[in-house]
């Protein structure tokens, strides 16, 4: 890379926003780079193969911010490169429009990284990556789907919300409200995805801006409001199913008697708030570990073609829906599912 850049005039920066496709690079700027590229004979590849023999850096780039569910992927992430032998640089891309996320893979590139994790939060920045010419592996944490241009592994999403949906169905609800959020992003599509699948009622759809309880919260009340009468709620995030049993103290109704109520997410606070949320536990230090072993199998073998592993989560069914408590494994039987969540709360 250094060379292609002392050839065309530019910075290491330059050349590697050049290979990530970065339209903010002058196009006559970018050609003359590619001109140097193509008569150099520089490809990425044999750069990657050069890093993997000095590098013990991994990127994690997070296509959301921050927040609980992000932290527990990050300590799988953590816990399975330090025993490996590898530091983590971090990015965050959160844009709309990939523009975050290619200058994410732009400081990967500088900062030398083997290999690169991603959790991409839209369809967008799903393109993004698969028009990425990189110096590395690219693994992304969400289900990009078994043609995916890089290696997955990631939660079997559509697995999942059949057996939360299969749940409220068998417990007698019928009226299955969902709210969900930004249906730009890719998990949100695959939730309502497989809520439709089950319902496909527009009259129990209600879209939020934001995966909060707020948003929960005002959405259910928006619903009764408008007419809508549901028996069940199932809410695209755990934040947002404890906003709706918080909107429905406040409209009178009893969960489970009236509502009952399913999150998305696992987090381990919502077995302590209100009657407890049956929620789905998606295997997010499972699937962090998970990612790290692909980087470590693609910098061993840098020509196998990438891999596509969902990882099965787990329903937890507590007092939200119903008296007893039990769990069900869930994903099972969907593509090439890795493992499954254990244990019964």
């Amino acid at each position: 890379m250094a060379d292609v850049a002392e050839a065309a005039g530019v910075s290491r920066a330059t050349v590697s926003r050049v290979l990530t496709r970065d339209p903010a690079v002058v196009e006559a700027t970018a050609a003359a780079v590619r001109e140097v590229i193509e008569r150099l004979g520089y490809r990425p590849n044999r750069a990657a193969q050069a890093l993997m023999g000095a590098s013990r850096t991994l990127g994690v780039i997070f296509g959301e911010p921050p927040g609980r569910a992000s932290a527990l992927l990050l300590r799988g992430i953590n816990e399975v490169a330090t025993s490996a032998g590898y530091t983590l640089a971090v990015a965050i891309a959160t844009d709309s429009d990939g523009e975050e996320l290619r200058r994410g893979l732009n400081t990967m590139v500088e900062q030398s990284a083997a290999a690169v994790m991603v959790l991409p939060s839209t369809r967008l920045n799903a393109e993004v990556l698969a028009a990425a010419d990189v110096p590395f592996p690219i693994i992304s944490t969400t289900d990009l789907g078994p043609g995916s241009p890089c290696s997955v592994a990631a939660l079997d999403e559509l697995g999942a919300v059949d057996v939360v949906m299969e749940h409220l169905l068998e417990i007698g609800r019928t009226r299955i409200l969902h709210i969900g959020a930004r249906p730009e992003t890719l998990v949100s599509r695959f939730r309502w995805d497989g809520w439709k699948a089950r319902v496909d009622d527009a009259d129990f759809f209600e879209m939020a801006e934001e995966w909060t309880a707020r948003a929960g919260y005002e959405a259910l009340h928006r619903a009764v409001a408008r007419g809508a009468r549901p028996d069940a709620v199932f809410a695209a995030t755990d934040e947002m199913a404890l906003g709706a049993m918080h909107a429905a103290a406040e409209l009178g109704l009893r969960v489970p008697e009236d509502l009952a109520v399913a999150g998305f997410g696992g987090l381990p606070i919502t077995e302590f708030f209100g009657p407890g949320l049956t929620s789905v536990a998606t295997a997010l230090h499972e699937r962090g570990a998970l990612a790290v072993e692909e980087c470590v199998r693609r910098l061993a073998e840098p020509d196998r073609p990438p891999s596509y592993r969902l990882v099965a989560g787990e329903l937890v069914v507590r007092r939200s829906t119903v008296a007893a408590r039990s769990s069900h494994q869930v994903g099972a039987g969907r593509g090439d599912v890795h493992g499954v969540v254990g244990g019964v709360l």
